[in-house]
């Protein structure tokens, strides 16, 4: 995963605000234990597509990591505002924010 980290190094200097870049390097952070820095990512990520209802979903997943489940609720209400039709994911997930967490990938409907 260190490797991986550094070959979108490379895309970083091509691209700095490459949102799929920033995307890759949060699921990389989330594999390394790192949700800080993950989230740190996907809010670039959300700043760059504000309507991805991944992102949103993502988002709380981290939140949900960093044992802050009312920040997870909200990122798990925006992605299900933003795109209804993965409702049982996401509900899903909102079921068991009161469990304690797994380790969590970032991942994509």
């Amino acid at each position: 995963t260190m490797e991986a980290l550094d070959t979108l190094a490379g895309a970083f200097h091509l691209d700095p605000r490459n949102p799929q870049a920033h995307y890759q390097r949060a699921t990389i952070f989330m594999t390394l234990d790192r949700p800080e820095d993950a989230l740190c990512e996907l809010e670039k990520v959300r700043s760059a597509a504000p309507k991805e209802a991944s992102v949103h979903f993502n988002m709380g997943k981290v939140h949900k990591r960093l044992g802050q489940p009312a920040k997870a609720m909200r990122c798990f209400l925006t992605a299900l505002d933003l795109d209804p039709k993965d409702n049982n994911l996401i509900k899903a997930a909102m079921d068991r924010l009161d469990e304690p967490d797994v380790e969590e990938e970032v991942s994509v409907f």
